[in-house]
């Protein structure tokens, strides 16, 4: 048998609901909106968090000074290397090697060889020995002794003949492991660095012993420099062995070369007329040649072709010559333009005489007439010269005739010459084959021996030289101060690194939020605006508390307990906003929701129903969070007016909806002393709320009901709200979290204002995104939203936005000094 419900609902017709405007669509946001780098918000969010900067500033402070005690002090030895451009030699030389070298010497690449090679562990090993760091274990180069008993070190292994060969040039080959390791430990120490845009090597030397520092700085370029004299010495012995052992040779294969061409000499002597390879290429002993001419036989040759080569061209400038002569007839001055008659001897006679007897008839023109004997017998003397070179000019084109046919005989003579000359030359040539070949490697023979002697002369006199590319140009000193750990540069890094510790951590975790903290942000992710930002109240609690007020129900009215603080006026700020959305037939009904439980929805609805009976109104509060009601505990009765043990619960929105009460019954009235805006310290309690002629009133949720939202879904909703309407100048709704259960959307169509309150600092932005979209798909929009429990310290950089702390306090009409000075009034 099963229990009857706790209500019984009777079905009743629903009445019409309020009119209410359309619902608006709204275009939410992506779920993730991409956030721009807002460096104010930043900045808040360090100033709010600087204990953490600070925090971590005196950690990174710390840790320095712990890497200053724990770290050995370091001082640094300091030389400085220069590369020459060649190597230093006593004997000028332009062997390609030689010119390679210094070409190799003048590059980058052998800077950047030589700085490697000063850190190579060989090296190294040579300083160790050189300075006999190993006698001691290592102690006083590390500091401690790497070896339990340095009597019972490692001995040096003995050396091979190749190594003492090796040793004796100046080259160490083998080390004991102790020197090896040594020399590894060193690498860590040496430091050679190029100095940009010269060809200087500063060269760095570290220890912990400023003495140890030095003398190692020394050390390794002093090892450096003999290493590479050891090395160009050994190099030197060892071409110079080779160059000896090659002499040998190419002097043995000289003379049978040289005695190949003897014999040949006198087997076949006609093969001496063409001189042969020998003396083209240039060798002294010439083999009965004539020397740089080249042989008798081909200089004849040579001769005949360029005498045949100059005939024919003679006579092709006579044959010319005449063709032009023929075309030209007896014009004497065209005649005298052809070379061959112009440089004719008879032709420059007469032109000789013409000329000076042109210069006797003007000198005697300046003197006498034209009649004059003397001028008659100048021209007549000119006449006869002028006709004498006609007749030499025109008997020209003969003489030309007679030096054509000579040419044309000498051409003929010349060539019938040089074709027996080519045939006797080329019959000499295949007779001098076999002693062309050898002469040529007879040369060849002589001209590798001669080298190699050469070669043994230098090398004989430069391998004893002690000089180098490398030198040292600035000696280490001695220093006092160590170079490592760096005190300001170590206390600066600590600093540093606390810092950008410290930033990284509240950048990161800004990073990660996903509240709201300001209402900037709030406006821009949601795009509804923000009535009212209400400040955190918890300063304000502790004032109510120290007033007397113990009472929890007190810190949800602060309009009313501390209406001079900034809560109170952040709810002042809203009931002007609310009333600037319309027209006040549409802005009526009012809900105040959000997306998460906590985030101060009944603390809000309950501030704003004060703030609306204190203008005037005549306000009606319904706790519509039937799941977990609260107005009964703001608005209950407390202190000298708290109830007696038989006290009754008067009915609530759950006994209106189910039809055992009405609202009229239902709808406690609050007192004006509740929710009058003065303190205690007023006389005049009551006087300001008496002349607004506000009223409050709060229906309750009533008793637990087991199906609040079958209950919500029902007509008897509409009624209450269409009834309230009716009665009450404002009514203001509580209701649930939007997420956490669907009461608030069944009863969203049915109100004209709906303000979604978001807690700063906690509400997930995605969740305020979702409660949003519910209640657009309800068929309704939200009015604008409330940023609930902004903080109020500047550093946080939220609340201060949107009010001045301190703005008119002791001054405006709600102050306490009000009341005093009535008080004062009074007792006068």
């Amino acid at each position: 048998m099963t229990n009857p419900p706790l209500y019984s609902v009777s079905p009743m017709p629903a009445p019409a609901p309020v009119p209410v405007p359309p619902p608006l669509t709204m275009n939410v946001d992506p779920f993730e909106q991409k956030r721009g780098l807002d460096f104010l918000r930043l900045w808040h969010a360090v100033v709010e968090r600087i204990w953490i900067v600070v925090l971590c500033i005196v950690a990174g402070l710390f840790l320095a000074l712990g890497y200053l005690a724990r770290t050995p002090k370091l001082y640094q030895g300091h030389t400085v290397l220069e590369v020459q451009f060649q190597e230093p030699t006593l004997v000028s030389s332009e062997e390609p090697a030689t010119r390679m070298r210094s070409m190799f010497l003048a590059s980058q690449e052998a800077l950047r060889t030589i700085e490697q090679n000063l850190v190579n562990r060989t090296l190294l090993a040579r300083v160790v020995r050189a300075e006999g760091l190993a006698d001691d274990g290592g102690s006083a180069l590390l500091g401690r002794s790497v070896t339990p008993d340095s009597s019972k070190a490692t001995p040096r292994p003995a050396a091979s003949p190749a190594d003492k060969v090796e040793e004796a040039a100046g080259v160490a080959a083998n080390f004991t492991p102790l020197e090896e390791a040594l020399g590894g430990a060193m690498t860590g120490m040496v430091k050679p660095v190029i100095r940009r845009g010269t060809r200087l090597i500063d060269l760095y030397v570290t220890n912990r012993d400023p003495v140890m520092a030095q003398r190692l700085a020394e050390a390794v370029g002093r090892e450096y420099i003999r290493y590479c004299i050891a090395q160009r010495a050994a190099y030197s012995q060892s071409a110079l062995r080779y160059l000896l052992e090659e002499e040998e040779r190419l002097k043995a294969n000289l003379q049978q070369s040289e005695a190949a061409v003897a014999e040949y000499k006198e087997k076949t002597p006609d093969a001496l007329q063409l001189g042969g390879g020998a003396a083209a290429t240039g060798s002294q002993s010439g083999a009965g040649s004539s020397g740089g001419r080249g042989g008798l036989v081909e200089d004849k040759l040579q001769e005949l072709t360029s005498k045949l080569t100059a005939a024919k061209a003679d006579r092709i400038r006579i044959q010319n010559e005449l063709k032009q002569i023929d075309g030209i007839g007896d014009n004497v001055d065209a005649l005298l333009a052809i070379p061959s008659i112009a440089a004719a001897q008879t032709v420059n006679d007469r032109r000789r005489d013409v000329s000076q007897l042109e210069s006797n008839v003007g000198a005697l023109a300046q003197r006498y007439k034209d009649k004059h004997p003397k001028m008659v017998s100048a021209r007549a003397a000119l006449k006869e010269a002028r006709d004498a070179l006609r007749r030499a000019v025109l008997d020209q084109p003969n003489v030309l005739q007679n030096m054509l046919e000579q040419a044309k005989a000498t051409e003929s003579s010349l060539q019938t010459a040089t074709q027996e000359q080519e045939k006797a030359a080329l019959a000499l040539n295949k007779a001098a084959i076999g002693y062309q070949q050898l002469a040529r490697q007879a040369e060849t023979d002589r001209a590798l021996y001669e080298s190699v002697l050469r070669q043994i002369k230098q090398t004989d006199v430069s391998k004893d030289v002690k000089m180098t590319a490398v030198n040292v140009v600035e000696h280490s000193p001695l220093m006092r101060s160590p170079v490592s750990p760096s005190t300001s540069k170590t206390l600066a890094m600590g600093l540093l690194g606390g810092l950008v510790a410290g930033l990284a951590f509240i950048f990161g975790a800004d990073a990660i939020d996903r509240s709201i903290k300001t209402v900037d942000q709030a406006e821009s992710t949601f795009g509804l605006p923000v009535l009212a930002a209400v400040p955190d109240t918890k300063e304000d609690t502790k004032v109510s508390r120290s007033r007397g007020k113990s009472d929890g129900a007190y810190a949800y009215r602060v309009i009313s307990e501390m209406p001079e603080g900034p809560a109170a006026e952040a709810f002042r700020n809203l009931r002007a906003a609310l009333s600037l959305l319309g027209p006040e037939s549409e802005r009526k009904i009012s809900l105040f929701t959000s997306a998460l439980p906590g985030e101060g929805k009944s603390f809000t609805s309950t501030n704003y129903a004060v703030a609306l009976a204190q203008q005037g109104y005549r306000v009606l509060l319904i706790d519509g969070d039937l799941r977990r009601p609260s107005l009964h505990k703001i608005f209950g009765p407390k202190g000298k007016h708290k109830p007696s043990p038989n006290y009754v619960e008067p009915p609530g929105l759950v006994e209106c909806l189910v039809g055992n009460a009405k609202i009229e019954s239902a709808a406690r009235p609050i007192s004006a002393e509740e929710i009058d805006v003065v303190g205690d310290a007023i006389a005049l309690r009551g006087k300001i709320h008496t002349a607004t002629g506000g009223q409050l009133f709060v229906l309750a949720g009533g008793r637990r009901a087991p199906n609040p939202a079958e209950i919500l879904s029902g007509s008897a909703f509409a009624r209450i709200i269409s009834d309230a309407a009716k009665q009450f100048d404002r009514v203001v709704l509580d209701s649930a979290p939007v997420l956490a259960v669907s009461d608030t959307l069944l009863i969203a169509p049915y109100v004209q204002t709906i303000c979604v309150i978001i807690r700063a600092r906690k509400t997930p932005r995605p969740a305020v995104h979702r409660a949003i979209s519910l209640i657009v798909g309800a068929g309704t929009r939200p009015a604008g939203l409330v940023l609930n429990r902004l903080p109020r310290s500047r550093g946080a950089g939220y609340y201060y936005y949107y009010a001045s702390p301190g703005y008119g306090a002791g001054e405006g009409s709600y102050s306490s000094s009000y009341g005093d000075a009535e008080q004062k009034k009074a007792k006068a």
